[in-house]
């Protein structure tokens, strides 16, 4: 099942300065999550910090249609709280292995896995820049 984010309700549930998704559009109307589960072993606490991947298109589409993409990559704190936010990050099509469902990004492996719209809401904020804390 593919769930969709709608984009606005996203960047306005997000509590990120600027900004979550750098020009808004209309035609543009909805994003794919993805949280990235390491696939070989962590170093150190990496596994306390969860990758978020959000991409305009399914990381399927993306595969299929051979082209890079730019991504926001959100680091969580355990899947609870958002611990970091970065914009434009670069995906290589060739990066996304749709049938095995893996990831490679920053020269580590992820398994990925959909999430639903509300996963993604309700991330609260956390980290150098924000107030609050992990629950």
């Amino acid at each position: 099942m593919e769930f969709k984010v709608k984009r606005r309700a996203l960047v306005a549930a997000l509590p990120v300065t600027g900004g979550l998704v750098p020009a808004l559009d209309a035609a543009a109307a909805s994003l794919s999550a993805y949280y990235l589960f390491l696939a070989d072993g962590p170093r150190g606490c990496e596994d306390c910090y969860v990758p978020l991947l959000v991409v305009r298109q399914s990381l399927e589409q993306t595969s299929a249609s051979g082209q890079d993409t730019a991504i926001v990559l959100i680091t969580t704190y355990e899947r609870d709280s958002i611990w970091k936010v970065e914009r434009d990050v670069p995906l290589a099509a060739a990066d996304v292995s749709a049938r095995e469902r893996i990831v490679r990004l920053r020269g580590r492996r992820y398994r990925y896995q959909e999430i639903a719209p509300g996963e993604v809401l309700r991330l609260r904020p956390f980290g150098p820049n924000a107030s609050g804390g992990p629950r």
